[in-house]
């Protein structure tokens, strides 16, 4: 019983461990960039305001390891990570 107990709390760490890098790594993997950009358009529309369209938007892949897309919509740059979380925004006039 006494050795049971020992082995308790590792085995709980290796289950929670394993039931996050499940949660994690499936959503990396069904995250698609259609889904990505239609997520960033609609927060440039509700940012830019008027005159601002959907086909204002456009995106390709970021040059750095942390990044996986750049979205490009009008002056706005949005800076996209591999989970589909936006990570940092450049607006137009410089502020973040």
């Amino acid at each position: 019983m006494a050795r049971a107990m020992v082995f308790l709390p590792v085995l709980l760490l290796l289950v929670m461990t394993a039931a996050l890098g499940l949660i994690l790594g499936g959503r990396a993997s069904l995250t698609t960039e259609t889904e990505v950009i239609e997520q960033v358009a609609k927060r440039y529309l509700s940012e830019a305001g008027d005159g601002a369209t959907r086909t204002d938007c456009a995106a390709h892949p970021a040059s750095s390891s942390d990044l996986w897309l750049v979205v490009i919509c009008g002056g706005y740059e949005y800076f996209v990570d591999v989970y589909g979380r936006l990570v940092h925004v450049n607006r137009p006039g410089g502020t973040s």
